[in-house]
This record gives structure tokens, sequence and C-alpha cells, in this order.
């Protein structure tokens, strides 16, 4: 009896001892890191270094082009550059056939559809070509779009006008208004990561506030987006950039933004 009892008191030693030990070695809990800390000069040097270290980008990929109110949608192979001051020249491919040529030297644009034997032309600023008879929803682009998203323009805020500072967990945004009397109306207005201040979208308003343009920027790599997905939610068109081999800073002649009409190609004047 006295073996036994001699026995049950080691084993208990062993589990107590076991259970001491795995206590002691519970992981401390990992401290949660602070968000990046930045101040408005800090934010918006960031942004102006992005926008001023290059003036050209070229890339090839894919492009998602979607009506959303005729729920009409197109998938093109593309190859596109863009140039500081509006510059644009982009073509697309389906199945190696030429599709559409969108060309613009930030005054006007020429946008030539092969298939229809037609090219619209009209201010670069102004409104998308119509064409409604095309079945695939390429008249809903805008160079000018393209353009501010792929090689965005500083925000160079005037002297009448303020720049406001604002941060959530994920992301600082800047926005720039004309204030007069303590009041105004934003104009433009960026987003960057808070982590990278790289920038990740980027809206333009009209003069009473409501939101044209958005562009949503992700997947960088060398400091280049991989995805573009540009919106104008009042016209109901959405497009999808996927880019790859992109180059930045690339030289282009000033010939690849001019317009052409091919031979027996009829032209549409934009109003």
């Amino acid at each position: 009896m006295a073996s036994r009892r001699k026995a049950l008191a080691a084993s208990l030693l062993v589990v107590l001892a076991a259970g001491c030990a795995t206590t002691r070695s519970s992981p401390e809990p990992t401290p949660r890191r602070s968000p990046r800390a930045a101040t408005l000069d800090e934010v918006l040097t960031a942004y102006e270094v992005y926008c001023r270290g290059f003036d050209t980008l070229r890339a090839s990929g894919d492009l998602d082009v979607r009506d959303l109110r005729s729920r009409k949608s197109q998938k093109l192979s593309i190859r596109v550059v863009a140039a500081r001051g509006g510059r644009l020249y982009l073509k697309g491919s389906v199945a190696v056939v030429s599709a559409l040529e969108i060309v613009s030297d930030g005054k006007r644009f020429w946008f030539q559809l092969p298939t229809r034997k037609k090219v619209w032309t009209g201010d670069a600023t102004g409104s998308a070509p119509r064409a409604a008879e095309e079945k695939a929803p390429y008249y809903v682009l805008r160079p000018s779009d393209v353009t501010r998203a792929l090689v965005p323009e500083p925000l160079a805020p005037r002297p009448e006008e303020s720049v406001v500072l604002e941060a959530d967990a994920q992301s600082f945004s800047l926005s720039l208004a004309r204030l007069e009397g303590g009041r105004g109306i934003v104009r433009r207005r960026v987003w960057l990561d808070r982590e990278t201040l790289r920038p990740s979208r980027l809206r333009d308003y009209d003069p009473r506030g409501d939101m044209v343009s958005d562009a949503v920027l992700s997947g960088f790599e060398d400091g280049a987006p991989g995805s573009v997905t540009l919106r104008r939610p009042a016209e109901g068109y959405e497009a999808v950039f996927s880019l790859h081999k992109v180059e930045r800073n690339v030289a282009v002649p000033e010939r690849a933004f001019t317009g052409r009409i091919p031979e027996g190609f009829a032209v549409v004047e934009v109003e």
C-alpha cells in the first residue's frame, strides 16, 4: 500500500509540473501596431512626388468596358500610351482584329471604329462619342479620364484654394477646394495608401460638388499600377484596365498623339 501511495504521489507531481510548464510557455499577445502617422505636408508631398516622377506611361494588357445602363460589355486586348497634358494613344483588338483606336493631343480626340469606318472627333474634355448603333460599348470611354488616371496631375493648389487632410485606418485623403467665407465645394480629391503613401483613388467633381469621375489604382509593381478602374456613375459606365509590361518615362514621338482619318471613313463631329 505504501508503495502504491508513493507511485500515485509521483504521478500527480509529474502532471502538475507539466501543467505549470504549459502555462509558463503561453505566448505573449502581439502588440497591435499603430497606423502610420503623417502630416498634411508629408502626404501632399508624397502625391506630388508620384505625379512628377514620370511624364509618360506605356503598357499592354486587357480592357473591360461596361455600359451599366444598357448592360453591354466588351473585353479588348489593348496597347496604350499616355502622356502628361492629356495626350493619349489607345488601340484595342478583339481576336487580333482592330476594334477601336483612340487618339488625343490634349485638346481634341479622334475615336476610330474600323469596323464601322467612322471617326468621331471633338473637344478632348467634352462628351464621349455617341455611337448608339454600335453593339460594343466603346462609345462610353472618355480619353481625358484614361489619361488622368494613368498619368495623374499634381494637385498644385492655387493661392485661393485650400487642401484638407483626412485619415482612416487604411488611407489618407486630400481634398482640394476653393473656400470663400469659410465655405467651399471640393474640386478634386485623392486617396493614398496609409502605409506606402501611393495613390489609391482619384476623384474629380463638377462646380456643384457632384462627383464626375472616379479612378481606383491597385496592384502596384515597380511603382506603377497593374489595375486601373474608371467610373462615371452619373453616365453609367465603367472601364477596367488590367495592365502588363508597364513602362514609365518612355520616349514617345508627338505624332503618336496626332489623329488620322483613313480614306473612306466618315467623320462625325461631337458637339
